[in-house]
């Protein structure tokens, strides 16, 4: 359910438009001061904001505009802002010049007392359908982590072709995803932290062990938010039932001093280079329809790629991108 937060000194205005809101099946609630606002934005996530630019600070206090400029400073500075349209009676000779600076201060629209004159719904509804469409483009932008291979080199490890933890001196994450990459009967290992640690050293705790794989799995979201691609906590190692850590099902760990011809990330650059040397140029859903790999690594190979100056884009946006072959060769 949308929910709107109110913010108007003036118990009549914030009754008409929890009333209006109301009508439009939305939610709502109310402050009536600058303190009462934060207290509310801290404690709950609102789609959107009505804010009445005359304010006290608190209670009971003197109502000055700056108050409300500060606020709207404030709200839309903080993480997952919520739109905010900016209410007024000042709509005079220098209406014009007020509503230019709330719009460069971050406000999305601007609404005008009395309301009959200046109805606040249409505005209402323009501003959350904008913000949906923004949401869902920023869905689209960012793939969900669905598997891939993790690499564990002398040097570090790998995830996706991404050095993700493991450095030399770094031995506590590179053990534990040894021990954790064991299988019995083809199942990969559940183990404690405790476990985990005693296997170690005897010097070793828990905690250090609960550090070092929070920390990996810390890399790991990074260093994938790089490419694009939304990795939680809990889709490369997870914190099973009852307690405990195991690798996620999409994980595919290669442990040990393999002689592989390329890190993962190698390897799909030359199957999805292949394919630009047959077409010359293909849209990202034909580049996933074209190599038998998950789709998060084909959008990794294609960033390797675009950096090396391989192929660039030509047009589109989305799985519509089209990307055409520069260069045929891999450097050395």
């Amino acid at each position: 359910m949308i929910r709107i937060l109110v913010i108007d000194d003036q118990d009549d205005v914030r009754d008409e438009l929890r009333e209006r809101i109301a009508s439009m099946n939305y939610e709502s609630d109310e402050a009536a001061s600058q303190e009462q606002a934060l207290e509310k934005l801290s404690d709950l996530a609102y789609d959107l904001v009505l804010l009445d630019l005359k304010l006290p600070l608190s209670f009971g206090g003197v109502t000055r505009m700056e108050h409300g400029r500060n606020l709207l400073q404030r709200i839309v500075a903080m993480p997952a802002a919520p739109p905010v349209i900016v209410i007024t009676s000042h709509y005079g000779p220098q209406g014009h010049k007020l509503a230019t600076e709330m719009i460069h201060l971050g406000a999305a629209s601007f609404v005008g007392k009395p309301f009959d004159d200046d109805p606040p719904e249409p505005k209402i509804e323009m501003v959350l359908a904008r913000r949906k469409t923004r949401a869902k483009e920023a869905e689209k932008k960012e793939e969900t982590f669905s598997g891939g291979v993790l690499l564990l080199h002398d040097d570090g490890i790998e995830l996706c072709g991404f050095v993700v933890g493991g450095i030399r001196g770094n031995a506590i994450i590179r053990r534990v995803v040894e021990m954790l990459a064991q299988r019995t009967n083809g199942k990969l290992r559940k183990a404690s932290a405790q476990v985990l640690a005693d296997a170690l050293s005897k010097s070793v705790t828990a905690a250090t062990v609960t550090s070092a794989i929070n920390e990996f799995r810390s890399q790991c979201s990074e260093k994938l938010a790089h490419a694009g691609i939304k990795c939680d906590r809990n889709d490369v190692i997870l914190t099973v039932k009852g307690g405990g850590y195991q690798f996620a099902p999409g994980i595919e760990v290669r442990v040990g001093n393999e002689e592989l011809p390329a890190s993962q990330v190698e390897q799909d650059c030359e199957l999805l280079l292949k394919q630009f040397r047959r077409r010359g140029k293909m849209t990202v859903k034909q580049a996933r329809e074209s190599v038998d790999i998950p789709a998060t690594r084909v959008k990794t190979a294609h960033a390797a790629l675009m950096e090396r100056k391989m192929i660039d884009i030509v047009s589109g946006s989305g799985s519509t991108t089209t990307y055409m072959l520069i260069k045929a060769e891999m450097p050395a």
